[in-house]
């Protein structure tokens, strides 16, 4: 940080020398947005393309901060101006798919909704080439957090891309006839591929089961994609019987997987980011399939499976929510590691919060934070004076200041007791969860990490599950825990819940104790592996056509 940090310091003296060099502006762009100075970088891109409005460049990294920011008018107008100045279909794809990370109402919503519709309605009737989907394409993320059935949306776009960009959808050479190998007698050869293997809430969900599989019936791969290593990275890799680290090209990412010539491909997620969605598209593996660490459907054809959970899915016909075949597990698709506190925050005091005060606490991403949510914020403050709601900032100053002014017009002065508290290292947050009265879930997006963090330190956590299975994550995991009382049905059982386990001692002590107890078994569940094992086993029985192809040649890699 300190080496980015000086980086920044010298591009900075150079464009205050020579204010219209544009390279050296985004250049000290690019460092400030590493440092997460987001509006010292916005400040300079709008200099940038006042200076000379034709710098398309700037245009499009302007266009992209203000859409991250939730400036949804701003960004398409920045995409309008670079499409104008440097024509690209790739460019009217993301103009088609703008979504910002916040919204006002549920109204607001369905206006987005309509434009999304009506965008890919219309390109997709025209002859449009992009050129490499995975650095100009776009994706509908922040659909994820709407709260409705978003298949139909997922399955558009996946039929967009195959018309567009047909060579995603390649086959390796081990799969070009569709047929499924024969495994018996060997060892069935299972890969899994992210860009987020390391400490992220995909890494953390996946490490047991990736360290953890029967080694005699099981042939394990962990393919790293491009971006950020750490030592959870280095630990899945040295666990592996075969390490592969992808590089951003496509194609040669895809052809180093097939060299696996896996038997089953795992997505821990698809639809964070597009260099994970394009990667779907191809058939790599006989089986594949994607899980819960982005809890949508993907659309894309190539994607047999998705793995969940009886425990998580709305049992009435849960399959209409996914494009690809539902399979449920019988416990959670995890085998979660003990969290561990720093220990560092042993009192309110150094936490900087204060004694008398009843602290609720929200451990989610801002952009989790529905409109239809605000209700209960309010009742809460309403319903216990002593009420003080603590919200982690967000990358963005902009969501923070979104967000007060969304609480202010609807609640008036008492969403002055919702605070902004700075984002702390895990442990520390760790810390900090320990030290409030209750954690609060949202309903239609649940905490999944979250929840099992706030539980292993003792502190309640208060939910109210939602027909979409991105909403009955904490419900699971609470009742896996015995705390079915944590469980409401009803936003005024979600407000009674939460300001009883506060106000009411013998109540709060009463759950505590209950949580106490059963936490240990929350954690570190062998039986989950198991279960993961059994769908591998499954699925390729499932879909057996024919015997398959020779054991692969691993001589081209090395673990690392």
């Amino acid at each position: 940080m300190a080496e980015i940090e000086e980086t920044g310091k010298a591009l900075a003296a150079l464009v205050e020398k020579s204010p219209l060099n544009t390279a050296a502006r985004l250049k000290l762009v690019s460092e400030l947005e590493k440092q997460g100075k987001s509006e010292e970088a916005r400040q300079q891109l709008i200099a940038a393309v006042s200076i000379d409005p034709t710098q398309s460049v700037a245009q499009l990294k302007l266009a992209d901060l203000l859409l991250r920011e939730g400036d949804i008018n701003g960004a398409v107008r920045c995409f309008g101006l670079a499409q104008a100045f440097t024509p690209r279909d790739s460019l009217r794809l993301k103009i088609a798919l703008a979504l910002p990370p916040l919204v006002a109402s549920n109204n607001e919503i369905a206006l987005h909704l309509a434009r999304v519709r009506a965008g890919l309605g219309a390109l997709s009737a025209q002859s449009l080439s992009i050129s490499d989907p995975t650095v100009d394409g776009a994706s509908l993320f922040y659909l994820a957090y709407y709260g409705i059935n978003d298949r139909p949306y997922y399955e558009a776009l996946a039929q967009f891309y195959r018309r567009v960009t047909p060579d995603l959808a390649l086959s390796a050479p081990h799969c070009v006839d569709g047929k499924v190998p024969d495994v018996s007698g060997r060892k069935i050869r299972v890969g899994f591929v992210s860009r987020f293997l390391r400490e992220h809430s995909i890494g953390k969900l996946n490490r047991r089961l990736i360290t953890g599989m029967d080694r005699e019936k099981f042939h394990v791969t962990v393919a790293v994609g491009p971006g950020g290593r750490d030592d959870l990275t280095k630990e899945l890799l040295q666990s592996a019987d075969l390490a592969i680290e992808l590089p951003g090209d496509l194609g040669e990412a895809r052809r180093r997987l097939a060299l696996a010539k896996l038997d089953v491909l795992v997505f821990p997620e698809i639809g964070m980011d597009t260099w994970t969605y394009c990667l779907g598209f191809a058939r790599l593996a006989p089986v594949q399939c994607v899980t819960w660490g982005h809890p949508v459907t993907t659309g894309i054809p190539n994607i047999d499976y998705f793995v969940s959970s009886k425990l998580l899915e709305d049992p009435d016909n849960p399959q209409r929510w996914y494009s690809e075949k539902l399979f449920q597990l019988e416990t959670l698709p995890t085998s979660y590691p003990k969290p561990v506190a720093a220990g560092k925050l042993r009192t309110r005091a150094d936490a900087g919060l204060e004694e008398g005060v009843n602290y609720y606490l929200i451990a989610q991403y801002l952009f989790k934070l529905h409109p239809d949510f605000d209700a209960y914020l309010e009742a809460i403050l309403k319903k216990d004076p002593k009420a003080r709601i603590l919200v982690v900032h967000g990358r963005y100053p902009r969501w923070s200041l979104y967000l007060k002014q969304r609480w202010a017009r609807k609640m008036g002065d008492i969403a002055e007791r919702i605070e902004f508290v700075p984002p702390r290292p895990n442990a520390q947050f760790l810390d900090l969860m320990k030290l409030v009265d209750v954690i609060l879930d949202i309903p239609t997006f649940n905490g999944g990490n979250t929840t099992f963090e706030a539980l292993s330190v003792g502190t309640p956590v208060v939910t109210q599950p939602h027909s979409l299975m991105r909403g009955r994550v904490c419900g699971a995991i609470l009742r896996q825990a015995k705390l079915d009382v944590c469980i409401a049905d009803s936003l005024a059982d979600y407000v009674d819940t939460a300001v009883r386990l506060v106000t009411d001692e013998a109540f709060g002590t009463s759950v505590r104790k209950t949580l106490e107890a059963n936490v240990p078994g929350l954690f570190e569940r062998d039986e989950a592996i198991r279960e993961w094992e059994r769908f591998f086993t499954e699925s390729l029985a499932e879909r057996k056509t024919a015997p398959g192809p020779n054991p692969p040649d691993l001589s081209e890699y090395r673990k690392s």
